[in-house]
């Protein structure tokens, strides 16, 4: 049966429950059908909201949740093995740990000088677990929603994470840190990059892995 023959019977059910000195006159039996058709259709716009809910929307669902929010699942991972590779190195001095030279007395059996190629230096994209994505969707949900202090921040990621992750405040050096157990380190380590980790515009954010 599709939706129209189901509204159909569902008007005309009602309407029969009228009571009697209302019960087969046109007007009362419009408007009743009327008000069922209304339900009905609110009924729908109802299930298309709970198949957008972020906490249980999967793939392409929670594609459209990020567009909305302002995060994807989209990230880049290095083509590096653990391997330290000759690379010339730019004049502001920044290095790498993959970035090794010549070798030296000191460390010549342990830093192989093999040159860094392009093609070992290149990156490629990687997609998140649904899991993962909607991790970092409720991260950003909550740097969207709530006033950035201290305690909106404190209690919101301590709720939102179950006690798992804290955060903790350098309000000398403005500095805010994100505390969580090392099993979730590599997913607390998209957030950062990702930026989805509420703080106030005056401060900087760290992470700290905490061995349970």
């Amino acid at each position: 049966m599709n939706y129209q023959n189901i509204l159909l019977e569902l008007q005309k059910y009602y309407a029969n429950l009228l009571i009697i000195q209302y019960n087969g006159l046109p007007k009362a039996t419009a408007t009743i059908k009327m008000l069922v058709a209304l339900i009905c259709a609110n009924m729908i716009l109802l299930q298309i909201q709970n198949g957008f809910d972020w906490k249980t929307a999967v793939g392409q669902q929670l594609d459209f949740i990020g567009k909305w929010v302002g995060v994807d699942r989209y990230i880049t991972v290095g083509l590096y093995d653990n391997h330290n590779w000759f690379s010339l190195i730019e004049i502001t001095g920044a290095t790498s740990q993959f970035q090794g030279g010549f070798a030296e007395i000191s460390n010549f059996d342990t830093n192989p000088g093999g040159f860094l190629t392009p093609e070992l230096g290149s990156s490629q994209l990687a997609n998140l677990s649904d899991e993962n994505f909607r991790f970092l969707i409720g991260l950003k949900i909550i740097k969207n929603s709530i006033a950035h202090t201290c305690k909106s921040i404190d209690d919101a990621i301590y709720e939102y994470s179950n006690g798992e992750i804290y955060t903790t405040w350098d309000l000398t050096n403005r500095v805010l840190t994100y505390n969580y157990p090392t099993v979730s380190g590599g997913i607390m380590e998209v957030a950062l990059v990702k930026g989805v980790l509420p703080c106030p515009p005056t401060c900087s954010v760290t992470i700290r892995g905490i061995e349970e």
